[in-house]
């Protein structure tokens, strides 16, 4: 008996993503052992922490990194560094440093809620959100006009939570703030490119262990040297309440080590998962189906399901919810489900999945016909 069973939690098909609340990702036999090993040994933990953060940078193409125990702690880790520049009795005070130079500009259209909000990272890394723009349109004079004495850096959320529209892009958003003399951090805790960000001029780069590179629950900050030596003093204040155990360091590190090599083959198996998924459900009258492009630009396709209304009674609301209640469970992708479809994901899918799904959806919409 698994502890899932002996804990009578139901496991479930999740085709809705690398989502935190269905526990983000599978991990790897290799990554699992690699845990396992790190947690039999003793170790110096300020040691591991400085060379895992600095493997994990070459992994990266950056100068160093430091591993958290998630994205969210990232955020944390950065704004604080950054405000504290490291100073000991500042890293103490925060989240109410003594320091005027507590301003963080964030767009607008950027002020996300991943689960929970984004100002409240920033908030309990000691700075005060300055929200520059509208939601659907920021020009870069509204950063430009807002960088004062007060300002530590600029917050750049490159998410599918945020507006994907007439935000102003990272490559000025670093120009503006290089000639200002300030740092960008950009929140990147979904993305699969680990050298974009850096190389498009980003000073702190944060991402999530568990999404895309199927680690163990984790973060990763990535950047120059000297804002990560920042970032590292906050183990001495509010990240204490953070602290990644050597396991899961090992296990991210096991996980962006093989995570080059298995990318490829992970896009043959999503494909493959996306034409069985396709080819099932295809001719449904009820629904509508076709490979939908991922929204946020990223490499990622999926099954979009529009639910024909004339032709079915139920809703694509109604449809996520019945998927959801049944044994087992399917959990889709339903972000814009109160627009008339769900989405299909095949990245945390198997395909022995695909025809349990199949037989769902088509089971759930057979009785529900219009006559």
């Amino acid at each position: 008996m698994g502890i899932y069973e002996e804990l009578n939690v139901h496991t479930i098909i999740n085709c809705s993503g690398k989502m935190t609340y269905l526990g983000s990702s599978v991990l790897s036999k290799e990554v699992g052992e690699a845990m396992v090993q790190a947690g039999g040994r003793y170790v110096s933990m300020d040691e591991l922490m400085v060379r895992a953060g600095k493997k994990a940078a070459e992994l990266c193409g950056s100068e160093d990194g430091m591993i958290t125990c998630g994205a969210s702690s990232g955020i944390i880790a950065a704004v604080a560094g950054i405000i504290t520049r490291g100073n000991p009795l500042l890293t103490e005070q925060i989240p109410h440093p003594d320091t005027r130079k507590r301003q963080i500009i964030l767009q607008k259209g950027h002020v996300i809620d991943f689960g929970a909000p984004i100002r409240q990272m920033i908030e309990v890394g000691g700075g005060i959100v300055r929200e520059v723009g509208t939601v659907n349109k920021t020009n870069p004079y509204h950063i430009e006009e807002s960088i004062g004495e007060e300002t530590a850096a600029i917050l750049y959320v490159q998410s599918h939570h945020a507006v994907q529209t007439d935000m102003v892009g990272l490559k000025e958003v670093t120009a503006i703030a290089a000639s200002h003399g300030i740092p960008v951090i950009v929140d990147a805790a979904a993305e699969e490119d680990l050298r974009k960000y850096t190389a498009a001029g980003a000073d702190l780069v944060i991402y999530s262990g568990a999404k895309a590179l199927e680690g163990p629950t984790s973060g990763l900050v990535v950047g120059k040297h000297r804002y990560i030596e920042m970032c590292r003093a906050q183990s001495k204040g509010v990240c204490r309440s953070m602290k990644v155990g050597k396991e899961n360091i090992a296990g991210l590190l096991k996980a962006m080590m093989l995570y080059e090599e298995r990318q490829k083959s992970r896009k043959y198996r999503w494909d493959d998962i996306l034409k069985c998924l396709y080819d099932g459900l295809k001719g449904l009258s009820e629904i509508k189906t076709e490979i939908s492009p991922d929204s946020a630009g990223r490499a990622i396709s999926r099954l979009k399901i529009t639910v024909n209304r004339e032709a079915c009674r139920i809703t694509a609301l109604e449809l996520d919810a019945r998927l959801r209640e049944g044994e087992p469970a399917v959990y889709a992708r339903n972000h814009h489900a109160d627009l008339g479809y769900i989405e299909l994901d095949p990245r945390p899918m198997r395909l022995e999945d695909c025809g349990i799904v199949i037989d769902r959806i088509k089971e759930i919409l057979k009785p529900e016909r219009a006559e």
